[in-house]
């Protein structure tokens, strides 16, 4: 559990966002939105956010002067303390938005991690299966055990 908590910085570096033109998206990329302070704040009611400027999300169409992409949203629940999670599609105009990315994976990073990952795993298995308490040899440099099998001799 420890070990896992250790790396999760790194799953999170897996990926890295690059610039994207406008004419690029296609439905179901998944991008980064700059947006301009006006459309910040018509788009912050609907997805119950305090700032609405940086919107991640994945493009569901285009067209020449607006995006309709779909945003995570959290919903608390009325009954307890628990939180719901979703999506809420929004039309953008193109006009407003300032910059756009989209994530992609980081190879080089993901390689570093699935191989750090690879070599401790491998570690502790060996040593759970060639370490641990009470395989030790006795003191005085004994010799290690043998193992004898006795075989049946059936005369008849």
């Amino acid at each position: 559990m420890r070990g896992s908590l250790i790396l999760l910085p790194f799953l999170a570096a897996c990926y890295t966002h690059a610039p994207i033109g406008p004419n690029a998206l296609r439905a179901g990329t998944s991008i980064r939105a700059r947006v301009n302070a006006a459309t910040a704040e018509q788009i912050e009611p609907l997805l119950g956010l305090n700032n609405a400027r940086l919107l991640s999300g994945v493009v569901i169409t285009t067209s020449p002067d607006t995006l309709i992409v779909e945003v995570p949203t959290t919903v608390r629940a009325e009954i307890g303390s628990s939180v719901q999670t979703l999506k809420q599609r929004v039309a953008i105009p193109r006009a407003s938005i300032f910059e756009l990315e989209t994530r992609k994976i980081d190879r080089l990073r993901t390689g570093l991690v699935v191989g750090s990952a690879s070599l401790l795993a491998g570690a502790l298995i060996f040593r759970a299966v060639h370490g641990g308490p009470g395989d030790d040899r006795p003191p005085g440099g004994g010799e290690p055990p043998e193992f004898r099998f006795s075989f049946l001799r059936i005369r008849m």
